[in-house]
């Protein structure tokens, strides 16, 4: 078969392109007959020598699963607003020390067994789930190398995009829900929908779907499409809860209750309780792709907690320096909320919002912050495009006692010197990230550098 060509630019004589909708689909067609496309599929066209088609994104999925056709046996989707990344994490370190090969593809990269890899001729692209062409590139790269396990993160933009439709799965899981990427879904309704398209377009109906019945929305919206359903969570109704959970600075014990079975004084070498979340449905889903409950709960003490979620960077001065990923209100709620239980001194909070992004969130974010930090410090995160000093303005307008400091290197050491035995400091927002944007430049930067620095 041809190969397939999503952009126009890196069309070569005889390849298949597909015509993604966009204000300059003319020219991209245009260009592609120009370097010698030899067939072109393009949405409600009347050109003869092109096919037309209705879902122009569908069809470029369909058509990359014909070209790399294979997979791992076992594929796990994972959407949600929060904590994919940490239950992707959670769960291939479950199969991994299980004695299973395992792939994990998402927003830090490509990784098989807990290692970055990047295959020769594929470009793993910085997005949560990358283009349909890669993608089923990627899967078929990892049954090459005996992968047997995999799991993915569908994002709201992938999922509307069909980026990952073809992918043949074992489960599903949907991890939680709040409102995010509202400048590109426009409302919490199309949102939702968006990630319902896993379940409804991608999961075959009798395959399990893991949810957690704490999200009533999500739970009654899943069982609609699919009856076959896992529930997690800390309420009494879930099939796999906990219970009895006590936390500590580096580590949380709980009581696991899978369906009648109780298996007391579990533990974690993770912190935040929002993360009991993240590694019940982990559990859920090594449940759902056949790892026995042995070899699960002999896993659980091994798990360690993914870069720059919730991570102890370091302690000094009797106090603690934490850094989280947490960019949604709800994830930065949760974060703090954690910080805030855990530390007997006071919460410093240093963070800030992305330019170009969601702006409703900007003045909640300063509200949640006013409310539960004691010292809040508002800098820069990924401007792009947008002046960092309205986007800073438009979180102090909600917080009025929150200290601006522009240049992010400076508030994270002000923050620093601030401590006090007993004290935490939280950086927030860009956790794992090494890079600041502004414009169009990203400049090296990295929050755990900095704290790490003097």
């Amino acid at each position: 078969m041809r190969n397939i060509q999503i952009n126009s630019k890196l069309i070569q004589p005889g390849d298949i392109f597909v015509a993604i909708p966009c204000k300059d689909v003319e020219n991209h067609i245009a260009e592609a007959f120009q370097r010698g496309a030899g067939i072109v599929f393009a949405e409600h066209s009347e050109n003869p020598h092109i096919i037309s088609v209705k879902d122009a994104r569908l069809v470029a999925s369909k058509l990359a699963k014909l070209l790399y056709p294979e997979q791992p046996r076992i594929c796990i989707a994972i959407t949600g607003t929060n904590g994919k990344s940490s239950t992707a994490h959670f769960l291939s370190q479950i199969w991994s020390y299980s004695g299973k090969k395992s792939g994990n593809l998402g927003t830090l990269g490509l990784f098989i067994d807990q290692e970055r890899i990047e295959p020769e001729g594929i470009t793993v692209p910085n997005l949560t789930t990358p283009d349909p062409i890669t993608f089923h590139k990627i899967m078929q790269y990892l049954k090459t190398q005996k992968v047997d396990h995999c799991v993915f993160e569908a994002s709201s933009h992938a999922l509307d995009q069909k980026r990952s439709h073809g992918a043949e799965l074992t489960a599903a899981a949907f991890t939680n829900l709040a409102s995010d990427h509202l400048d590109y879904h426009k409302t919490r309704e199309a949102y939702l929908d968006s990630k319902l398209r896993l379940f409804r377009e991608i999961l075959q109906n009798d395959k399990p779907a893991i949810v957690s019945m704490d999200f009533p929305e999500v739970y009654e919206s899943v069982l609609k499409i699919n009856k076959n359903i896992v529930t997690f969570g800390i309420s009494n109704q879930n099939f796999i809860k906990a219970q009895n959970i006590k936390e500590f600075p580096d580590r949380m014990v709980f009581d696991l209750m899978i369906g009648n079975e109780i298996f007391p004084g579990i533990e974690v070498k993770l912190f935040g309780s929002f993360q009991i979340m993240n590694i019940l449905c982990a559990i859920a889903l090594a449940y759902a792709s056949d790892v026995s409950i042995h070899d699960i709960l002999k896993t659980l003490p091994k798990i360690k907690p993914l870069n720059g979620r919730m991570e102890h960077i370091r302690s000094i001065k009797g106090g603690n320096v934490y850094v989280d990923f947490a960019h949604t209100t709800d994830g930065f709620k949760n974060a703090l909320e954690c910080f805030k239980k855990a530390c007997h001194g006071r919460l410093i909070c240093v963070f800030g919002c992305g330019g170009d992004r969601d702006k409703s969130k900007r003045p909640e974010m300063g509200v949640i912050a006013s409310e539960i930090a004691d010292v809040v410090i508002i800098t820069d995160d990924n401007p792009r495009t947008e002046s960092p000093a309205e986007i800073r303005h438009q979180i102090l307008e909600k917080c009025p006692k929150g200290i601006e400091i522009a240049d992010r290197m400076e508030a994270i050491q002000y923050a620093i010197s601030l401590i006090q035995p007993g004290d935490f400091v939280a950086v927030i927002g860009k956790g794992h990230e090494n890079y600041q944007i502004y414009g169009n430049e990203i400049r090296h930067f990295n929050d755990r550098e900095e704290i790490l620095s003097d």
